[in-house]
């Protein structure tokens, strides 16, 4: 699960479910296009830090306001929730397949070959 340091406390970042990516666009926060280049990117930052601290925006404002003051910087909350995002079940690497036993082929060649004999 990836981390976020923010104010210098470190914070899980919860699990990236469509659900939660509703929540967060209920609240102008869009994981799909986001980009710290944007022109509401305060506005982005603040809610995903509420979001991952699970506080009202104010309390997320003041974190902020700490965590740049220490000496950190935006993208230390933008990084580990892209890396969420890439590590998480919704926007994830899809899984490999089951690999199928050659047993399992062997018996599907065998009726091929006994539908060919019966048509001739």
């Amino acid at each position: 699960m990836s981390k976020a340091i923010i104010a210098g406390k470190e914070y899980e970042i919860p699990e990236i479910t469509f659900e939660e990516i509703c929540r967060l666009e209920e609240n102008g926060i869009y994981l799909l296009n986001m980009d710290p280049k944007q022109r509401n990117v305060a506005t982005i930052l603040r809610g995903l830090v509420a979001w991952i601290m699970d506080v009202e925006p104010a309390a997320a404002s003041m974190a902020i306001q700490k965590h740049i003051e220490d000496g950190g910087n935006i993208l230390d909350v933008f990084e580990p929730v892209q890396e969420a995002i890439r590590e998480s079940g919704f926007f994830g690497e899809k899984k490999p397949k089951v690999q199928k036993m050659p047993q399992d082929h062997q018996g599907r060649q065998n009726r091929k070959r006994n539908t060919n004999r019966s048509r001739n």
